[in-house]
């Protein structure tokens, strides 16, 4: 964190940007790579596709207009009795800039302008988690506000905040129990025996209330010549969630969700005169005694830009690449971009303990997103003029 402000600090100095935006973002995404990794929440491989649930300022800050839904479906080879008992994760998010500070017909203009002016943005995201034998449910949906600030022709800091409710469900008779053991049977356990005494007056639901905050800090410099690729774009942020820490226990105790504390950035670095660009991010997260590492980068191929003039041909691109979640997986990912659409797919080939039974089968994951304005439109502008 101590990390984060310092840089904010340094990058709103004149002539620092330019020479340190690179080697800081490359030591911060590297420097944690040798903690543990364990969680509370969920996590998504492809994080920049569920941006809500890494940062509530990231509502209409990046971007005018953006829609996403995400699925994941983790450790199914660990249940190979078919019992449908996997983990699986469900979300979908939306957000906006409150007003129309970019000037839609960009054909007419050459390009895409904003004013240049603070404003707002917001959004909503809802995801369900079911995970293991007991099918532990978590069902969430959140609303977030953010206010951006702009501080240069090139940069931007905003700020937000999330509210919203949290359920979480399970089944206790799909579990086993200490009270259950019984030798003299075949499995060791008889479901006959009344469950464990703890349990026995528990809760299969609770419903909650939920608070979260964060900020982000934003540079954009885009390409200054038609195909000439020299763009370069920075998000850094960082982000507490679940601030009030909620009563989230099915049974008689006092048991708190953890505060989780998201450190994160992502990149978009232009090789000139080419039609590849590099796209790194890491994201940092700890949650209590839970840590999370988490970093790599996409190589991305422009295979054609939209038309300049007529608007007919459409922009299209293909990533890939990989990330590392430590001593947990390795993450293989690809992306493909049409017009304002795009389709994301990765694979967890998981590297942790869990392997002996997993046999490196970790989590597919599968987005589908949508973006206003397309990405691929030549644009001279940045924030500002």
């Amino acid at each position: 964190m101590h990390n984060f402000v310092f840089f904010v600090y340094f990058a709103l100095q004149p002539g620092i940007m330019k020479k340190s935006i690179l080697a800081y973002f490359l030591t911060v995404s590297f420097f944690f790579l040798s903690a543990t990794i364990n969680s509370q929440d969920i996590h998504f491989s492809q994080f920049t596709q569920s941006p809500l649930t890494v940062n509530p300022a990231l509502a209409g800050t990046t971007v005018w207009i953006r829609a996403g839904i995400i699925a994941r479906d983790q450790w199914r080879a660990v249940h190979s009795d078919n019992s449908n008992n996997t983990f699986t994760t469900l979300g979908a998010s939306f957000d906006v800039k409150s007003k129309k500070r970019w000037i839609k017909d960009a054909r007419k203009t050459e390009q895409y302008r904003q004013s240049g002016d603070n404003g707002f943005g917001w959004g909503v995201n809802i995801y369900n988690d079911r995970a293991g034998d007991g099918h532990i449910g978590t069902l969430s949906a959140n609303g977030s506000l953010a206010y951006q600030i702009m501080t240069g022709a090139k940069s931007m800091l905003a700020l937000g905040m999330q509210a919203g409710m949290m359920q979480r469900s399970i089944n206790f008779s799909k579990l086993y129990w200490g009270s259950q053991y019984d030798p003299g049977s075949s499995t060791g356990y008889n479901t006959s025996l009344p469950a464990d005494k703890a349990v026995a007056g528990g809760d299969n639901s609770i419903l909650f209330g939920d608070l979260s905050s964060g900020i982000i800090y934003t540079y954009k410099k885009n390409e200054r010549y038609m195909r000439g690729n020299d763009q370069m774009d920075l998000t850094l942020g960082a982000a507490l969630f679940h601030v009030a820490r909620p009563r989230y226990s099915f049974v008689d105790s006092e048991e708190r969700l953890y505060r989780r504390l998201v450190i994160h950035g992502t990149s978009t670095i232009g090789i000139k005169n080419t039609s590849i660009a590099l796209v790194p991010g890491f994201m940092i997260q700890q949650q209590g005694p839970n840590q999370e590492i988490y970093a790599g980068s996409m190589v991305r191929y422009m295979l054609k830009e939209d038309s300049k003039y007529t608007g007919y041909i459409k922009g299209a691109s293909v990533s890939a690449g990989g990330y590392y979640r430590n001593r947990d997986a390795f993450v293989i990912a690809a992306l493909f971009e049409f017009s304002s659409y795009g389709i994301g797919a990765s694979y967890d080939i998981n590297v942790s303990g869990l392997k002996r039974v997993s046999t490196g089968r970790g989590g597919f994951e599968l987005t589908l997103r949508f973006l206003n304005p397309a990405p691929f439109l030549f644009s001279q502008a940045s924030f500002g003029k």
